[in-house]
């Protein structure tokens, strides 16, 4: 028997995370089961941060490459799981590594914050359409379209392409969950094609008229050591931008601009204080983290965590919201501290899989705050019968009404 009967809370189903409030949860499930096979995750899942962070850093016997195989085995050769299976998300050194230096040698932190004047004059922009109405939902008119506008202005493709791209974004994300369906896999197939068919005919343009100052031009052109990437491993690149980079920026503003409602005293010390925008977005991540699962590693071995043993083949997964909110690594970490320091979460995960684009979600999560408090100095919740989606291992508001 596997230990899920050590914890009847498990009644609660942590790779849906659509409830209001899963933290008391959390706190329940780590005190009884900090290590524990979840029938609803169909794997183990940790929710103390010291085993998490271990976990991440341990190659040598996990693999998120072995993912993928699996999912093969279960669903046959599809398009989507063929796209993922090249993805710096679920492939292993010395394969990753190689992949991710070259990307990085395009997408770097200079690249990222030469877009902060275009991202400023793309809030600006979302926030004058909304301005003489006073009230907007957050969620719809703001958190939604800025990634992909953003994405767009970034790559060098037309913004007016952005909700088209979010079409099949969405389709995607969908394929990406923690547990995944046929209907999830056909979805996924679906919008790969509609978005390899449109950025294969926009890299063909670059191939055609070269000497662009755009990410995607610096992707065809990126060489390390002699290599190149492919044009399979940019269409990779670029799914993963859109599918991962979209929904992360839009929770994080969406639930960032929540918490500070709910705490008027930090959102008016941040309007006294905007130099500390960078570690109140830091908190917003830590405190309600946009991602609360990590997608699963497969143990290539028998091995213990936190004193569970885990079989060969089974997989492991961690529950970042339960990490972030851990007392054994976050003094009060209920609190919400937009100057908190030491604030080393898990939200953009930990070890070689750390995020990519975090400084871009970061930045635009950074600018979107401070315009919005900056421009609408009397803002307050319009509604607070609120509803959080059902997205596998995100975490989002269907929507956020406020009024100014």
């Amino acid at each position: 028997m596997r230990p899920a009967e050590q914890a009847s809370a498990l009644d609660f189903d942590p790779s849906l995370p659509g409830h209001p409030d899963p933290y008391p949860i959390f706190h329940r499930l780590r005190a009884t089961a900090p290590v524990h096979f979840s029938p609803h995750m169909g794997g183990w899942a940790i929710l103390r941060y010291a085993d998490a962070a271990a976990f991440l850093r341990d190659q040598a016997r996990f693999s998120r490459a072995a993912l993928i195989e699996q999912m093969l085995r279960k669903f046959g050769p599809q398009l989507i799981l063929e796209s993922q299976s090249h993805e710096l998300a679920f492939s292993d050194p010395p394969g990753h590594t190689r992949f991710k230096n070259l990307v990085s040698r395009a997408f770097t932190p200079q690249a990222v914050a030469a877009l902060k004047p275009h991202l400023e004059e793309i809030v600006d922009g979302l926030l004058d359409r909304v301005a003489e109405r006073g009230q907007m939902d957050v969620i719809a008119d703001f958190a939604y379209p800025l990634p992909s506008i953003a994405i767009c202005e970034m790559l060098g493709v037309p913004q007016a392409d952005a909700a088209q791209m979010m079409r099949w974004v969405e389709g995607i994300v969908a394929s990406r969950g923690v547990v995944r369906t046929q209907e999830m896999i056909t979805e996924g197939d679906r919008a790969t094609l509609g978005f390899d068919d449109y950025f294969n005919r926009q890299i063909e343009d670059r191939e055609r008229h070269p000497g662009g100052s755009d990410l995607l031009s610096a992707f065809l052109t990126v060489d390390y050591h002699g290599e190149r990437l492919s044009r399979l491993e940019i269409l990779t690149i670029l799914s993963t931008i859109f599918a991962a980079g979209h929904a992360t920026t839009t929770n994080l503003i969406g639930n960032g601009l929540l918490a500070l409602l709910h705490h008027p005293a930090e959102m008016a010390r941040l309007r006294e204080h905007p130099e500390l925008i960078a570690s109140a977005v830091e908190e917003m991540l830590r405190y309600d983290a946009p991602t609360q699962a990590v997608s699963p590693m497969v143990a290539r071995e028998e091995v213990e965590i936190g004193g569970q043993r885990v079989a060969a083949g089974e997989t492991v997964s961690v529950l970042i919201g339960a990490c972030n909110r851990d007392p054994e690594r976050f003094a009060d970490p209920d609190r919400f501290d937009i100057a908190r320091s030491d604030n080393e979460h898990l939200s953009f995960s930990h070890g070689v899989h750390y995020c990519l684009g975090a400084g871009l979600a970061r930045l635009e999560g950074q600018v979107a705050i401070v315009r919005l408090l900056q421009r609408m100095p009397r803002l307050r919740l319009a509604d607070d019968r609120l509803e959080w989606k059902e997205m596998g291992r995100f975490r989002g508001l269907k929507a956020l009404p406020i009024a100014f």
